[in-house]
């Protein structure tokens, strides 16, 4: 069963009502991942107009409550709000689905790290469901760009995809069957928690990479997803780059899905991931961006929107090594997770925020609204 010949699931369209525990405006925020999460990168992040951070680890997470709102308290300190751990914990056997007992074993504390993250009142968990041998995958990562700067790109004629992994091959329907026991079992915890779980599309969005099937590609899958369990808490990372690799358009894909997203990576591409495709500045990518934030607008969502993939700008920062990230992917140098081409990312999108949300509305100090104490 090919991922892309599924039926529309259950999933009704309609405007963002989802509340979060931490946040009281009335428009969506500006975050970001800091590399590392240090004081110096807080108080940069406080600095630029960032009101959101989020913790960002692809293998792990902390999973007590204490280690969490350390990390909170940590950034309140200047002045920033700790929103989404991204990433999120192990998920290899969830996703593989071969094992039951190391299956379960994980669904158990999948659900301890949300129990967690509600204690600790940190509202968002980004989550991705790609096979663990092969999850974001690019064939360069030092592409000459605008100026010099260095980014990544995807080219299948520079890929063998004949290579198989210790997974195997798998089929799309085993996939969906895995995903269906998964998120029966922590969609009603997360409920409960009052956390909102946020998938991130399939990065490239093939169906199939080096046999490993991907069910996360199309708009039609995301609605297939977050149908199987139909509740706000079942939700989605709206990964604009992702999304336009999938050969769609973005602010109608905003529409489309909106009501269901709770995080946005803000980023953007030129071409596709059938034909290839080259990341590049925000504001040099095949996406009007500027249309994009007023769907976000026109559809109330009030999440966190961040910079995701920067270049780097090899003049004022180190390139990552192979197999170094923020933590967790293999990447190299022009990994997207650099901090200096977050500086200029941060400042575009803050003036979208005020094009779109107007002057006061589309401020850093609109945004550092807390929640009112019940």
């Amino acid at each position: 069963m090919e991922a892309r010949e599924l039926k529309k699931g259950k999933f009704v369209t309609g405007c963002c009502t989802s509340s979060y525990s931490n946040y009281d405006g009335e428009t969506a925020r500006i975050a970001s991942v800091l590399t590392p999460l240090d004081d110096k990168n807080l108080r940069l992040a406080a600095q630029i107009g960032i009101t959101d951070v989020v913790y960002y680890d692809m293998d792990t997470m902390p999973s007590t409550v204490n280690e969490l709102v350390a990390i909170r308290e940590r950034c309140a300190s200047f002045g920033l709000r700790l929103s989404c751990v991204e990433g999120g914990p192990p998920m290899n056997e969830i996703v593989q689905g071969r094992d039951k007992k190391k299956v379960d074993e994980q669904i158990d504390h999948f659900n301890k790290c949300i129990r967690a993250m509600g204690k600790a009142n940190i509202p968002i968990l980004c989550y991705n469901f790609m096979p663990w041998s092969f999850r974001v995958g690019r064939t360069s990562y030092c592409v000459p760009i605008r100026g010099g700067a260095l980014s990544s790109e995807w080219k299948w004629e520079d890929f063998d995809d004949t290579v198989r992994t210790e997974e195997g091959e798998t089929t799309h329907e085993q996939m969906w069957k895995n995903a269906e026991y998964f998120l029966k079992r922590v969609v009603p915890v997360a409920e409960e928690a009052g956390v909102y779980l946020a998938c991130h599309p399939d990065d490239p969005p093939a169906t199939k990479i080096r046999g490993l099937a991907r069910i996360l590609t199309s708009p039609e899958d995301f609605e297939h997803y977050l149908g199987i369990v139909d509740s706000p808490h079942n939700g989605m990372t709206f990964c604009q780059g992702c999304i336009s690799e999938m050969g769609v358009n973005i602010p109608d894909t905003i529409r489309r899905l909106g009501n269901r997203v709770h995080f946005v990576h803000f980023r953007d591409v030129i071409g596709n991931a059938k034909d290839g495709f080259l990341e590049t500045f925000q504001d040099e990518g095949q996406t009007d961006m500027h249309m994009a934030l007023q769907a976000w607008k026109d559809v109330g969502f009030r999440g966190i929107i961040r910079p995701d993939h920067v270049p780097l700008l090899p003049d004022f920062e180190d390139g990552h090594n192979v197999e170094e990230k923020a933590k967790g992917y293999m990447s190299g140098k022009a990994s997207g997770y650099t901090m200096i081409g977050r500086i200029f990312a941060v400042g575009y999108m803050r003036a979208l925020f005020q094009v779109v949300y107007g002057k006061e509305k589309g401020s850093c100090k609109a945004q550092q609204v807390l929640k009112k104490e019940e």
